[in-house]
């Protein structure tokens, strides 16, 4: 017991016996002291697990920005690999194959867009996929529609529409001058569109 709560209980055993309280008062007070006592021993007991949790929360979040930093760094890395492999073969059709990441199928020595969308529709009708229209091209970015969107986002699942979106943003990066793709579709379940980059 703590030196104030010592005090605190002495100083209602003498208000206690001041103000003519019988033994019963004072017992009541004390037992009710006790149980406050009590409360306060839990409550700073839990007060210490939380503390000992924070502490191991710390430690985890800065075991996991290592981490993060560490895969930003690999993807950085990986990004540029792939620039570079992706220049060696210039204009090129890209199609997703079994590793599901676009693979270059076919390459030009020159071709303008519509030509590779072309081609990389060609393939997606064989396969029964949605096509990939060139709406326009503007600055850096190709824009692309998806036709039927639908099918894009409801039942090709994640993997497969990932794949599909690859396909085509490879394929049209291939051209120089061609950075980015912006494609244009009802967001679904399995893809949303945007603006997509190798």
């Amino acid at each position: 017991m703590t030196s104030s709560w010592r005090l605190l209980l002495a100083c209602l055993a003498v208000v206690a016996c001041q103000a003519g309280c019988d033994n019963q008062k004072v017992d009541s007070l004390r037992h009710e002291l006790d149980q406050r006592q009590s409360i306060i021993q839990s409550l700073d007991a839990q007060n210490a697990r939380i503390a000992q949790r924070c502490q191991q929360l710390e430690s985890e979040l800065a075991d996991l920005r290592v981490e993060q930093d560490n895969l930003t760094a690999q993807n950085e890395e990986l990004a540029q690999w792939s620039r570079r492999l992706a220049q060696r073969f210039g204009p090129s059709v890209w199609y997703f194959g079994e590793g599901e990441k676009p693979l270059p199928v076919k390459s030009y020595d020159y071709a303008k867009p519509t030509t590779l969308l072309a081609e990389l529709n060609r393939r997606f009708g064989q396969s029964k996929l949605p096509r990939a229209d060139l709406i326009k091209i503007e600055g850096t970015v190709a824009y692309v529609r998806i036709v039927p969107d639908l099918q894009l986002t409801q039942t090709m699942g994640t993997t497969g529409a990932t794949s599909y979106l690859q396909s085509v943003t490879y394929t049209l990066t291939s051209l120089p001058g061609i950075d980015a793709v912006d494609f244009d579709f009802e967001p679904g379940d399995h893809a949303m569109p945007g603006r997509y980059s190798r």
